[in-house]
């Protein structure tokens, strides 16, 4: 496994080829913005979803009527990326199909992911290429952790998510933690924002949030004001989750192109929402951002 070190006015960042991850974000505050993977409560940073986001149903989806073993959040999470290119503030690496991803996924691909930092903060891109002779549906996304308090002296519930606009607080309910069979209303306080609190992730594991207005999201502590801009703008889905009942100090936003599995659907790929399509030769590029602030 290779680690790639990123630098740029004071900012550093470190992205490791397994999965392509950035597992540290430290800008000029000298905070560490990423998780760092405590085993023992949640082993990850930012993991990247293809080509599914979220569950499966029986951890198999049917292609043109064919059923392929393909679990939850993919097959990309600890793949050892190649290296494309580095540069002093931005690493791209590029993972491709191979006779392990086919037996799951019966189409030819290569994948970028691009990790980028700024004075304020870093972008991730992930850019997909068909390599196939036939069409390509597919999901993807991202599950990065934040480290949430940020600062020494502040706790989980110090903080709040605050949508740019209004919202409706639907959520999409997962009631066996894989499979969307409902929904509820998350009451939003003025309609944007949620106050944070780890019960209200013990009571329904992740919240699923569709058809947002909003493109941006803060985390920031209700007191100070500190935190982070999280910009999800291409994406259909934003899902906000922490690992029931371990209370650790991290949030995951996911922006996906993507939903789980939903009850009654017909388990092919090609009716999946949000599925995106690319014909032979063509891509799909999206991505995500975030902006420190102070």
């Amino acid at each position: 496994m290779a680690e790639y070190r990123l630098s740029y006015k004071g900012v550093s960042a470190v992205v490791e080829s397994a999965g392509a991850e950035l597992i540290s974000f430290i800008p000029q505050n000298g905070r560490e913005y990423i998780w760092q993977a405590d085993p023992a409560v949640w082993p990850n940073h930012t993991p990247m979803l293809f080509p599914v986001c979220s569950a499966t149903l029986n951890n198999t989806l049917k292609i043109d009527g064919v059923p392929y073993p393909l679990g939850k959040h993919g097959f990309t999470r600890k793949v050892p990326f190649e290296l494309g290119r580095h540069g002093a503030d931005f690493v791209e690496l590029v993972y491709a199909s191979n006779p392990e991803t086919l037996r799951q996924y019966p189409f030819e691909f290569l994948l970028h992911v691009t990790h980028a930092i700024a004075e304020d903060g870093f972008s991730t891109t992930f850019l997909v290429e068909n390599k196939s002779e036939k069409r390509m549906p597919l999901c993807i996304g991202g599950h990065p952790g934040f480290t949430c308090p940020l600062y020494e002296g502040e706790a989980f519930e110090d903080y709040q998510l605050v949508f740019e606009k209004p919202e409706s607080g639907r959520n999409l309910t997962l009631s066996d933690g894989t499979c969307i069979d409902g929904e509820e209303q998350i009451p939003l306080q003025g309609g944007t924002t949620l106050p944070l609190d780890h019960a209200l992730f013990d009571q329904r594991d992740a919240l699923v949030f569709e058809k947002l207005n909003s493109n941006v999201v803060r985390l920031v502590n209700a007191k100070t004001g500190r935190g982070f801009a999280f910009d999800f703008h291409k994406f259909d889905v934003l899902a906000v989750w922490t690992m029931p009942n371990k209370k650790g100090d991290y949030l995951c936003l996911e922006p996906w192109c993507g939903l789980p599995a939903v009850k009654g659907e017909t388990g092919s790929f090609e009716d999946k929402p949000y599925v995106k399509f690319l014909n032979p030769g063509e891509s799909f590029q999206v991505g995500y951002s975030m902006m420190v602030i102070e």
